[in-house]
């Protein structure tokens, strides 16, 4: 795996998910335009909180720091809460940020032994290895960009 280039995809995706919230306003983060689709900020906020999966994939002992109710918040599976339970969007976007440093950070230190092993977390549609698991992640990040975008371009067309 060429962690140059998935670091720079990484990158990458964080530079277009902050420019997507840019001028977002705290109820424009929140809107959901159908009742069965996430806001902006919930996307961010899975966003976020899969950072910090990617870090435990990549250093197995990273201590992680988390927000108050991130995983019910934004975790796998995780339900909608009233819009005013949820944290702002420049706080989550600065989490999502933090992070992206510092798995920028393990991808240039992470070893190809390492990247070749089996993963310590399960998750059966990430892949079985680190390299097929922060592959599939930054995939995933790939996904999730496209709905948040939709619904930036709705929120910006019905303003």
């Amino acid at each position: 795996m060429d962690t140059v280039l998935i670091k720079k995809s990484y990158q990458n995706n964080t530079k277009r998910i902050t420019a997507a919230c840019e001028g977002i306003t705290t109820t424009e983060a929140t809107f959901r335009p159908y009742d069965k689709t996430n806001s902006l900020l919930w996307e961010v906020g899975h966003l976020m909180f899969f950072r910090n999966t990617i870090c435990k994939i990549l250093n197995p002992t990273e201590k992680l720091e988390s927000m108050p109710n991130e995983k019910d918040m934004f975790g796998f599976g995780s339900t909608q809460f009233a819009a005013a339970d949820y944290p702002a969007l420049d706080e989550v976007l600065t989490k999502y940020q933090q992070r992206g440093e510092r798995v920028y950070e393990l991808l240039d230190a992470v070893s190809a032994e390492h990247l070749a092993a089996e993963s310590h977390i399960k998750i059966p549609v990430l892949g079985v290895t680190v390299a097929n698991q922060v592959y599939s992640l930054l995939l995933h990040e790939a996904n999730h960009y496209g709905e948040l975008n939709v619904v930036k371009t709705l929120i910006h067309r019905l303003r």
